[in-house]
This record gives structure tokens, C-alpha cells and sequence, in this order.
């Protein structure tokens, strides 16, 4: 690389640093990896796994600590995201984020969705998700709570050169998390949004997501998650990352309350 690209990578990557505090978040953390299914099982005859260990810190933040959305803020994420290659249309994919209040270990989040790919720019989502928390009992409507979440759905990916566009939805069965901030709503029943991926030569990356929550099917939504990552690549085994992720109600609860939560994230991550 020289030295007018790596100038033009640095300011590629402080603009996106200043993109990145009006970003947020959802369940799965998304980043796209181009080519991830161009040698799959069925090809390499054995199981390729692709994937990262992500470290970060979380400053400033308000998202709280535990599955009732009570406790401290979150000041650390570690993690994991793998990739299993199927066949070339087929991935499996698992995440699981931990959570630290800077003093101890507060929750674990496991993320897990099956992908297959029905014909051009149409693909089919089963996922789960389940939080769980640590050293902490999160109770709702005097219960003990844990969010899971189990759904079905579609997507609509677009692919270019250096770009990657997904709108996507999907529908809730047999899960507990609730519309609202504060919990009080109905159980979901809808997600729908958008994923965006756009790449350098230089090894610049900027990951972003928007996701509605409804307990109503195709209508605004009770809240909205939003989320954006930039990662800077030093290596072929080490990235630089930075994002901002947000998560606020839409309208306000049946009780009058309205709250938002948010967070920067700086950190690295390790590729594989």
C-alpha cells in the first residue's frame, strides 16, 4: 500500500469514526464477508470454519446490564462469530457476546441463524436467540425471565463489487421478549429492516443495520435498533473496529414511558 492509499484509508476511517455515533444495534452483530461460501463442505470435503473474536470497549454506554433491562451499563463485549460453509448456498452461523459492567460478567448472548439460498437474491432465515444472565436473576410480571426468541424469515440480498444491500424480514413463534423498553408490550411478533455493507482495496469496511420491532405484522413498529461498524484491517488476522449502536422506542409504553439507549464501541478483531 502506499503512501497516498494508506492517506486516503486514514481519512476514510475518521470519516466513518464520526459516522459511527449515530449507529446502534441488534441481536446478531452484522458484518459481511464477501466469498464466504466459495469453498463449502460439500467442495473442501471437510468443515471450513470462518468467523472472528471481537474484543470491545464499550464508552460511552447506557445499555443496561441484564435480560430485564435493569443493573449497570455494559463497559465490555467479548466474543465470537462462526461461519460454517454448507454448500455454496447453505451457511450456518453462531455468535455469542458476553457482558461485563467493568467488574464482573453480567450476561451471555447466544445468537445462532440457518441461511439458504432459494434462487438469485432470495435466501430463507431460521434463527434463535437466548440470553442468559450471570450472577444476576432477571424476573418479569414476577416470573424469571430470560429473552428467547425463535423465528422465521426472508431476505433480499444485492451484491456488487464493493457493496452488499439486504433488506430482510421475519416472524416470531414461541418467544418471550416484549415490545417497549420497559417490557410492558405484547411479544413480538415482526423484525423487519435493512443491512448494508460497503469495502475498500485499502481494507476499510463499513457495516451497518436498521431493525423494527412490532407486535403488529408490517406496521411502524414499537422500537427501533440501529447499528453501525467500521472496521480498518492492520492484517490478515487483526482489524481495527469501531461502531455505535442505538436502541430506543418509537412511540411510548402503555405506562408513558419512552427511553433509548446507546453505546460506542472501540476494539479489535481477530480473523479467521
Amino acid at each position: 500500500m502506499n503512501f497516498r492509499r494508506s492517506t486516503n484509508a486514514f481519512y476514510v476511517f475518521v470519516l466513518g469514526t464520526f459516522l459511527a455515533v449515530r449507529g446502534a444495534s441488534g441481536t446478531e452483530i452484522f458484518i459481511y464477508h464477501p466469498g464466504l461460501n466459495e469453498v463449502p463442505l460439500t467442495l473442501a470435503k471437510k468443515l471450513i470454519v470462518h468467523g472472528e473474536i471481537f474484543f470491545n470497549r464499550l464508552s460511552p454506554s447506557t445499555f443496561p446490564s441484564y435480560n430485564d433491562l435493569s443493573g449497570p451499563a455494559d463497559v465490555w463485549n467479548f466474543g465470537f462469530q462462526n461461519y460454517f460453509p454448507i454448500t455454496k448456498t447453505t451457511t450456518l452461523m453462531a455468535q455469542l457476546v458476553t457482558h461485563d459492567d467493568g467488574r464482573q460478567r453480567t450476561k451471555f448472548d447466544w445468537h445462532f441463524h440457518f441461511r439458504q439460498a432459494i434462487v438469485d437474491n432470495l435466501v430463507v432465515l431460521i434463527g434463535h436467540d437466548s440470553d442468559h444472565d450471570s450472577e444476576h436473576t432477571s424476573r418479569l410480571r414476577g416470573k424469571l425471565y430470560y429473552t428467547n426468541r425463535n423465528y422465521i424469515g426472508v431476505g433480499i440480498p444485492v451484491e456488487g463489487r464493493n457493496f452488499y444491500v439486504e433488506p430482510f424480514t421475519w416472524f416470531f413463534h414461541h418467544s418471550n421478549q416484549r415490545a417497549y423498553l420497559d417490557l410492558t408490550g405484547e411479544c413480538l411478533r415482526q423484525e423487519y429492516g435493512l443491512r448494508a455493507s460497503v469495502w475498500t482495496k485499502e481494507g476499510i469496511s463499513a457495516h451497518a443495520q436498521a431493525v423494527f420491532q412490532t407486535v403488529k405484522i408490517f406496521s411502524l413498529g414499537q422500537a427501533f435498533m440501529g447499528e453501525l461498524i467500521i472496521r480498518l484491517r492492520l492484517a490478515s488476522w487483526l482489524e481495527l473496529s469501531l461502531g455505535g449502536s442505538v436502541w430506543t422506542d418509537i412511540e411510548p409504553s402503555a405506562l408513558g414511558v419512552k427511553q433509548s439507549f446507546h453505546k460506542i464501541s472501540w476494539g479489535i478483531a481477530v480473523p479467521f
